[in-house]
């Protein structure tokens, strides 16, 4: 390391504190701490309506339990009152004073903005190196190249990192505008996802049952953004594997969970699980595994997508079987991790898992640690922008 940075951090936490996008902004923040900078979070809810509430489960007008969520983790991180929370709803700067927030803004190095999050504002883009990870590939891709304010937002950074690891290799049908795409691995701190006791209880995923408006065309095909229609192709798998208990935490199933229960599936409301992110994290240790579908978009156009989520499973000690998004490209397959294509595929990858789980398991972390180990993925990026 050339000498400690001072990092500003932009992305979405206390307006959706939830486990999944709590623990992602966290591994950024908390792992480029460990490698020595020192790191402040910056949310602006410009872009944004109104804070969600995990209490109460809808959006509401304040961000106090948001607010007091980020605090506490922030804390136990050794982050305390690293962050800023610019709340346009209650008209107030949360988190530290004006002052303090224009001198962390004026003397940042480096400024990394997780999934876009951050308003078009000159005072955010004062560092001298800016770089910007698109969480969502493909949906942003094609975003940059119809929508010229997007595409323009995305020219004000000098680094544009992609979840989508396969799209800067061109072989994708992913439109790629002239951006210089570099691809990226979702970060876990390792020592926060120790491995779960024993062999859990059922293959469990957590995730939206449907997103409205974001399906895209490409190449004369709409390809789909919703998890609900591709379930319906595997809605009777646990009939099939009576002796593999399958599950999932789902938010916004409405009258889809009676049905999937019925079908044999150990359904939960997602927002039990993920609005305590302590909880979240025990859900994922004491699983069997990961099993879980992909969006159409990264599936049919392989766009090499991996999940956070999928991260976290696989560092807890937890094997996953994933729709195949093309990741195999890169990533070892076969043992801690397994893609599927098809609910045959689906069967036989679970049935490999269940032929010997402490291998898997074993195999799952191993992947974990050489692939998506903060220290080495956070050090890449680095050196990337040329900071390291």
């Amino acid at each position: 390391m050339k000498r400690p940075l001072r990092i500003l951090v932009a992305g979405f936490a206390i307006g959706f504190p939830l486990g999944g996008q709590l623990w992602m902004m966290l591994h950024f923040l908390s792992g480029l701490r460990r490698l020595g900078h020192e790191v402040v979070f910056l949310e602006d809810t410009s872009n944004w309506a109104y804070p969600f509430d995990p209490v109460l489960g809808y959006p509401v007008c304040e961000s106090v339990r948001g607010r007091a969520t980020v605090d506490r983790l922030f804390r136990r991180a050794g982050l305390a009152g690293c962050w800023a929370y610019v709340s346009e709803i209650e008209d107030k700067l949360y988190g530290m004073d004006r002052a303090t927030l224009d001198r962390h803004l004026r003397e940042a190095d480096f400024f990394l903005n997780i999934s876009g999050i951050a308003p078009f504002k000159e005072e955010y883009f004062q560092a001298p190196v800016k770089a910007i990870i698109d969480t969502d590939p493909v949906f942003t891709q094609v975003k940059v190249e119809r929508d010229p304010w997007t595409r323009d937002y995305y020219a004000a950074h000098d680094v544009c990192f992609t979840y989508g690891y396969n799209l800067p290799t061109g072989r994708t049908e992913v439109p790629l505008s002239g951006v210089d795409w570099k691809p990226l691995l979702p970060p876990v701190v390792l020592d926060d996802w120790p491995v779960g006791v024993g062999s859990g209880d059922s293959f469990t995923t957590i995730g939206t049952w449907e997103a409205k408006d974001r399906d895209v065309e490409i190449a004369g095909r709409r390809l789909s953004w919703r998890k609900n229609v591709k379930y319906e192709a595997i809605l009777d798998l646990p009939t099939t594997l009576r002796d593999i208990p399958l599950g999932m935490a789902m938010g916004g199933m409405c009258d889809d969970a009676w049905r999937y229960a019925n079908a044999g599936w150990i359904v939960r409301d997602a927002l039990d699980v993920s609005r305590d992110p302590d909880v979240y994290r025990d859900y994922i240790r004491g699983s069997r595994g990961e099993f879980t579908i992909a969006k159409d978009q990264n599936v049919v156009l392989k766009s090499g997508w991996f999940s956070d989520r999928t991260a976290t499973y696989l560092a807890a000690g937890r094997p996953a079987v994933v729709e195949d998004t093309g990741f195999g490209d890169y990533l070892p397959v076969g043992e801690g991790l397994f893609p599927f294509e098809g609910p045959d595929s689906a069967v036989a990858a679970l049935r490999a898992v269940e032929a010997d789980p402490l291998r898997a398991g074993k195999a799952a972390r191993e992947i974990a640690g050489d692939y998506f180990d903060s220290d080495k993925v956070l050090t890449g990026l680095l050196k990337e922008c040329g900071l390291a």
